[in-house]
């Protein structure tokens, strides 16, 4: 987990950078929504694009189960856990343990269930029988896989959240809309798969027949549907996640892409909107009116570049330094703005070393018509030493050859 830091903490870094959309026509007003916070915020570029109380805090019900996955991930990552694993269900874990209404995967004590089958369990149908199950084999118990989720967002740079249970059944949970859409978009960022593999699937089929123990057999397919209807119904959406408890009210972590956009919402606090068909199907209303708006307004690009690397070096152990972009190379703009849009690269034809990894040496600066819309630095993308006495002495030589070749010209 440690390994995500410095790219965690870059990545919040540029995000606090493009707080506000780019300058451009007005796009047309967002919509009233139900809920008492809201972010929308684009994927590619961390742009905030419309914000309700986003710093209110907010206990996120299942929202948690993400960090819950996040930290499985992890394990998953640094070898200490596989998805092929099977669990062996502790009676702690599953009903009539788990408090009565919640959302279950229906997991029963003795079950021999895969990490993935787990994972699943979760993210699908909102487990918190499959959220404790995956707490305890991997910290023991609930108490200290809390313990690993506060660790792992604040090692991410979030300040404002705060868990002490994995499911998200606790009013003592916390988050606000601004850091967990941020999160959302590391989330994906740190595990690609995870919306192919989890968030993106209609159902899952659990119990199977190899999930049979001594007082429960299953008999035929068991069908459990996505708990998150817009996956199922808006064009587009392949997760993330909802969640409820009456602390809280309903809550939202919604992500869809249409061509090269991909924007995430996140609304927390909504009410049991009788109106609406029920808090639920406000829920779903909002998210999905937030995500038109989005997609009827805005518009992320990636205009073609010129090549940026490697870069001519002098009196260094190399004679190239490869180069890199400190953030994605791609922009959200007003639709008014995409025609004229354009981007260029502005970087030295060369430089001296030693050059420390990280170094700024140029920049991508994205515009429309006299208006600079965004720049992206270029930075050197490993460390170049100087070279010895017989390179430096050979490149100086060589470079000042090179600047009276120059001025015969």
């Amino acid at each position: 987990m440690k390994a995500f830091l410095p790219f965690a903490l870059f990545l919040l870094a540029a995000v606090g950078g493009h707080a506000a959309p780019p300058s451009g026509p007005a796009p047309a007003s967002a919509p009233a929504i139900d809920a008492r916070s809201a972010v929308v915020l684009d994927s590619a570029t961390g742009t905030i694009l419309f914000s309700k109380n986003p710093d209110l805090p907010i206990p996120p019900a299942s929202l948690s189960k993400l960090v819950t996955l996040h930290v499985v991930y992890s394990e998953i990552a640094a070898g200490r856990l596989s998805k092929d694993e099977l669990v062996t269900i502790d009676s702690r874990d599953c009903s009539p343990s788990i408090p009565y209404g919640s959302s279950l995967m229906y997991l029963r004590a003795g079950m021999r269930v895969s990490v993935l089958d787990l994972m699943k369990g979760a993210a699908v149908v909102s487990g918190n029988d499959a959220a404790y199950a995956l707490a305890r084999r991997i910290s023991g118990s609930n108490e200290a896989f809390a313990s690993l989720m506060n660790k792992s967002v604040r090692e991410m740079g979030f300040s404002a959240m705060r868990f002490v249970e994995p499911s998200g059944l606790s009013e003592l949970n916390s988050v606000t809309a601004r850091e967990y859409a941020q999160f959302c978009r590391l989330y994906m960022q740190f595990h690609p798969e995870a919306v192919g593999e989890l968030h993106s699937l209609r159902y899952i089929e659990f119990p199977r027949a190899e999930h049979a123990v001594a007082d429960y057999v299953p008999k035929g397919r068991i069908i459990q549907y996505n708990k998150n209807s817009m996956v199922l119904g808006y064009d587009g959406c392949d997760g993330l996640k909802t969640g409820y408890i009456i602390e809280s009210g309903y809550n939202l972590a919604a992500t869809a892409r249409r061509g090269t956009s991909r924007f995430i919402v996140v609304t927390l606090g909504g009410s049991d909107s009788a109106a609406y068909g029920g808090g639920s199907a406000r829920r779903s209303k909002d998210g999905s009116a937030l995500l038109d708006w989005s997609f009827g307004n805005y518009v992320t690009l990636a205009p073609a570049l010129t090549p940026f690397g490697p870069l001519r070096t002098w009196y260094g152990a190399r004679k190239n330094v490869e180069v890199r972009s400190a953030l994605a190379l791609a922009i959200t703009v007003p639709k008014g703005l995409a025609a004229g849009l354009e981007a260029r690269v502005v970087m030295p034809k060369s430089l001296d070393a030693p050059i420390a990894e990280g170094t700024r040496i140029g920049e991508v600066v994205y515009s429309s018509g006299d208006r600079v819309l965004r720049r992206v630095d270029l930075l050197a993308a490993a460390d170049l030493p100087r070279g010895n006495i017989f390179i430096i002495v050979r490149d100086f030589f060589a470079k000042a050859w090179q600047r009276i070749a120059g001025q015969g010209h």
